[in-house]
């Protein structure tokens, strides 16, 4: 029970900061929105930054276990690696967006902060799985052949997907804004970079 409602106050506090950002939300609104007492919420989070912290980590796990299918899929390191980059693009341009977007904004937020975030460790945890990840992908490129053989194929290709990544993040976070509009769409802006990538991997 307890860890259904945990659950729910995360639900409902990604959706309270996608509507109002990090900074303008309130606990209060979150507990109303969850239909709980804010002392309820207090509880489960002591303070804001804790469940601005569970909600990113949330978000990567959820990716992560995508990720993983994937990873650990059947197929070779580069169709392993296309599916990645596909996966990206599916995290950015659709219901998905919302969750990219507030792990954008919430490197932005990270960064901006003046002091480390309580619980900040639970979200690296979940970073770090993401990055062994790619680098388990990696290691199956030197062995299976798929992708080019050089001294330095792990590194090429974990800045590959962190670049992807990043840029998948950052579309989502300037969708339907007019401002950066540009005569280029995001998901073909994407689909652009991966065939970059693609081409100059593969083996």
């Amino acid at each position: 029970m307890k860890a259904k409602r945990r659950k729910s106050i995360i639900e409902t506090a990604k959706a309270v900061f996608a509507d109002k950002g990090f900074e303008q939300s309130t606990m209060q609104e979150i507990a109303r929105e969850a239909s709980l007492g804010v002392a309820t919420v207090f509880r489960y989070f002591p303070k804001k930054e804790n469940l601005i912290v569970a909600v990113a980590s949330e978000i990567v796990q959820s990716e992560i276990e995508v990720f993983e299918k994937i990873v650990r899929g059947e197929g070779n390191c580069y169709d392993k690696l296309s599916r990645i980059f596909d996966a990206f693009i599916f995290f950015g341009i659709t219901g998905h967006q919302q969750s990219s977007k507030l792990i954008e904004a919430f490197e932005c937020y990270v960064a901006l902060s003046k002091e480390p975030l309580e619980d900040i460790a639970l979200y690296q945890a979940q970073y770090n799985r993401l990055v062994a990840l790619f680098t388990e992908l990696a290691d199956l490129g030197v062995k299976d052949g798929s992708v080019k053989t050089e001294s330095m194929t792990k590194e090429i290709m974990i800045t590959m997907m962190n670049v992807f990544g990043n840029f998948s993040k950052k579309m989502a976070m300037l969708n339907g804004i007019p401002a950066f509009q540009t005569q280029v769409k995001e998901a073909e802006q994407l689909n652009i970079l991966k065939k970059i990538f693609l081409s100059q991997i593969k083996a």
